[in-house]
């Protein structure tokens, strides 16, 4: 196996340190940069959220062990007006509301708010726990911002909205 070091590659370096849209300059002074996060949501497969898609209300996975996932690229938070979407997509419609909820029998309501408003995508995936029950975890990636992340705890759902409109209004 040949192992290079990051220095000896050949990278693009066009538009890493500024982006040109018209006569418009968008400086980059920190250089290019992303922030992400993964969380996950023990004994639970039932995650929800993640709205303005035109999918299922239960989240599906866009990642998993051996290849095994529903969809092949991560759900896409941006706010858009899409005239013509496609159905059962990870494309981004409309609102940007980066939410996921939790629901499961063993370790009840729980949430997550990822307080960015920059376009982020979020992976899901399913994986194995010893005793036999499965963890869903979720992958935040935001194009840049801080990290912002609000957790939700809630006996059930209706404890979990009540806390979510308080912190959003």
């Amino acid at each position: 196996r040949e192992e290079r070091r990051l220095e000896e590659e050949e990278f693009d370096t066009k538009d890493m340190w500024e982006e040109k849209f018209g006569d418009h300059i968008d400086s980059k002074p920190y250089g290019p940069m992303s922030v992400g996060m993964e969380l996950t949501f023990p004994s639970s497969t039932h995650l929800f959220g993640l709205p303005e898609h035109a999918s299922s209300t239960q989240l599906k996975t866009t990642a998993g062990m051996d290849g095994h996932h529903y969809y092949k690229e991560p759900y896409r938070l941006y706010n858009l007006d899409v005239f013509e979407y496609e159905l059962d997509e990870t494309m981004a419609l409309y609102g940007h509301i980066p939410l996921v909820v939790s629901q499961s029998v063993k370790t009840g309501t729980a949430g997550a708010f990822w307080f960015n408003p920059t376009e982020t995508f979020v992976d899901i995936e399913e994986t194995p726990q010893a005793g036999g029950d499965m963890d869903s975890r979720t992958h935040f990636m935001s194009e840049s911002g801080i990290v912002d992340l609000f957790l939700l705890p809630g006996s059930d759902p209706a404890s979990l909205y009540g806390q979510y409109a308080r912190l959003t209004g």
